[in-house]
């Protein structure tokens, strides 16, 4: 059920299928993939933008922009969020970093 309440166990089993599988979305071609973060006040420079970058053999780039903080902001939907599943893959790509650290430390 899309947007539905799920237990623990039901999202770890998708965590785990997204994670520990190999797939490509049908959809998705490489080249630049952009989304503007929350808190732009209006502005939109290249420091406003996440840029997920894919190259010709699968390889994915995280654009970190120019700026003071470089630091982008995906809001929740209640705290004024408009980019809810960018927020939600960010979460993801945090559990994966989680899992590979667990798995490989860095020395």
């Amino acid at each position: 059920m899309v947007g539905g309440i799920y237990d623990n166990k039901d999202v770890e089993t998708a965590i785990d299928i997204i994670l520990e599988s190999d797939y490509w979305p049908e959809d998705l071609e490489g080249g630049d993939h952009k989304r503007k973060h929350d808190d732009t006040d209006g502005k939109n420079g290249p420091e406003e933008y996440l840029i997920i970058s894919i190259d010709f053999c699968g390889d994915v780039r995280i654009n970190i922009p120019p700026g003071k903080w470089r630091e982008l902001r995906f809001r929740t939907p209640g705290g004024g969020g408009h980019s809810e599943r960018v927020r939600k893959a960010l979460v993801i790509l945090a559990e994966a970093i989680r899992r590979d650290n667990e798995k490989n430390p860095e020395p």
